[in-house]
This record gives structure tokens, C-alpha cells and sequence, in this order.
């Protein structure tokens, strides 16, 4: 007992100091939304009509949609969310402009994971040019399940290259 109180008394000490230490870029990076629809708005009979994936919208959901692509652009780095037009996640990653830089999740419409990965994760605080300089590449486990949750395939990478694939 008197191990398990000495224990839980440096416990936040402990904890604390190998937070501190590990370099990590998702360390307070703003959370930023992003739509995959294709916008349009086209003038018909002197009127503006809206579209998002073909189908007419109103202007706030095409505000909302054109908005979520400024999240991309000022994604230096964050947290993207990329939804649909119906508001589902289709994916959650850790990225910098279009570069994944980290965790990535995969959801199937009914909001249960697909994909569990990793992409390669940028330690320093030098972020351009990314692609050229090794990062933007799949770099550990990735993980695809099915709907009831069951692991499908697994596979590991090591910057880029496939080193294990189990189905």
C-alpha cells in the first residue's frame, strides 16, 4: 500500500515530464472543417442558384461548403474533418495543406470506423517543402474493419513502403 501511494503521489511528476518531452504535432492544433462536394452557382432567369453535387442548395449550405475550403488552405498544420454534403465524417487527420502529416480515420456513413493509419509525422517545426522531403507517406500500422467492427486487414508501413499486409 504504501508503494501504491508513492506511485500515485509522482505519478503527475512522472506523466508530466514525458509530456513535456515527447515532440508531437498534435499538440493544440486548431480543429478546422472541410466539405468534399463539388460547388457551383450559375445564373438562371436573372436569379443565383446554388448547387452542391449537382443538386440546388441554399446560399448559407453553399457559404458553409466554399468556407470549408478556405480550411484547406489554412491548414498549416491542424486537425482536418472532412464531411459530406449530408454533415457525415468521412475522415479525421492530423495534415498540413493537402500533406497527412499523422494519425488518419476512415468512417463508414454510419459514423463506425473504416480506417485506422498513420502517415509519417513531422517533428520539427520546418513544414515546407513537405512532399519533397520524405513526409506525406503512410509510416506505421493501418488498420480497415468492417461495419460491426471486426479488423479486416492490417497492414504495416515504414515511410511509404509496405512491410507487412495480413487480410
Amino acid at each position: 500500500m504504501k508503494y501504491i501511494l508513492l506511485l500515485l503521489h509522482f505519478l503527475p511528476f512522472l506523466c508530466n515530464g514525458q509530456k513535456d518531452n515527447a515532440k508531437t504535432v498534435y499538440k493544440n492544433l486548431p480543429v478546422k472543417k472541410f466539405y468534399s462536394v463539388t460547388t457551383e452557382s450559375v445564373t438562371e432567369n436573372a436569379k443565383e442558384i446554388y448547387k452542391a453535387d449537382g443538386k440546388v442548395i441554399d446560399k448559407a449550405d453553399y457559404d458553409k461548403y466554399v468556407e470549408g475550403r478556405k480550411a484547406l488552405e489554412t491548414c498549416k498544420p491542424c486537425i482536418l474533418e472532412t464531411y459530406n454534403a449530408e454533415g457525415k465524417l468521412l475522415n479525421k487527420a492530423v495534415k498540413y495543406l493537402d500533406c497527412p502529416v499523422g494519425y488518419w480515420y476512415n468512417y463508414y456513413p454510419s459514423g463506425k470506423i473504416k480506417t485506422i493509419g498513420h502517415y509519417r509525422e513531422n517533428e520539427s517545426d520546418i513544414w515546407d517543402p513537405l512532399w519533397n522531403a520524405g513526409y506525406c507517406v503512410k509510416h506505421g500500422t493501418w488498420t480497415e474493419y468492417n461495419e460491426k467492427g471486426k479488423v479486416i486487414s492490417f497492414e504495416i508501413f515504414n515511410f511509404g513502403n509496405l512491410k507487412e499486409n495480413k487480410k
